[in-house]
């Protein structure tokens, strides 16, 4: 199984979460390896059903082709215990009446939150964002803070609910609100990965 490391296979996929679509000679160059060695990798991991492939054709110059990650390769990025709670969310969201589905998710959310509190030491508004990513590093998911001059702009690659997401968006909500309460602060989801962004960008208020 591919493992999400240093190897030359764990870097391409990380590369791919992180940008998005990418071409051979975006690799080449983000990576500093050869074609031949992207080419490679990128052959085995289309395999394995963890990347995809598709021709663009312009108006000027050769086709060629853009690679991305496929369903399962998003996976990758959402291991353990978020397979397990995407699993309980479907199940939640499907069975229980709107009413009682959206009580069980903000009692999920205040769950959430208190676990990223507890993990999340110190008074400054950076070093609790530094503490919430280590906290979903440690869940397999790529995040990077930006500051502007009266926010922060947190930027998760990677969703562990993507899954059941797709057809409940009040899950993000509850994201939403778990981060607001392990923060101290107003959070908003300001792109989605539902809508098409490479990952799901979310504004912190100071």
């Amino acid at each position: 199984d591919v493992q999400l490391d240093k190897s030359p296979a764990g870097q391409i996929l990380r590369l791919l979460q992180q940008r998005g679509e990418l071409r051979i000679k975006d690799i080449e160059v983000a990576l500093g390896v050869t074609s031949t060695a992207v080419r490679q990798q990128l052959t085995a991991l289309v395999a394995e059903d963890l990347v995809v492939s598709t021709t663009v054709r312009e108006k000027r110059g050769r086709p060629h082709a853009i690679y991305r990650l496929s369903e399962k390769g998003q996976a990758l990025f959402a291991r353990g215990y978020a397979n397990l709670a995407t699993v309980l969310l479907e199940e939640i969201l499907e069975v229980a009446e709107p009413e009682l589905a959206q009580k069980l998710l903000q009692r999920v959310s205040t769950r959430l939150g208190e676990q990223y509190t507890g993990q999340i030491p110190g008074d400054a508004l950076s070093e609790r964002l530094e503490a919430l990513e280590r906290r979903l590093h440690s869940h397999g998911i790529i995040t990077q803070v930006d500051e502007a001059e009266d926010l922060f702009v947190l930027t998760e690659y990677g969703c562990p609910y993507f899954r059941v997401a797709q057809q409940h968006r009040e899950v993000c909500e509850m994201e939403i609100e778990a981060m607001e309460q392990a923060l101290g602060t107003e959070v908003t989801l300001c792109h989605s990965q539902l809508d098409g962004h490479h990952g799901c960008q979310f504004q912190v208020r100071k």
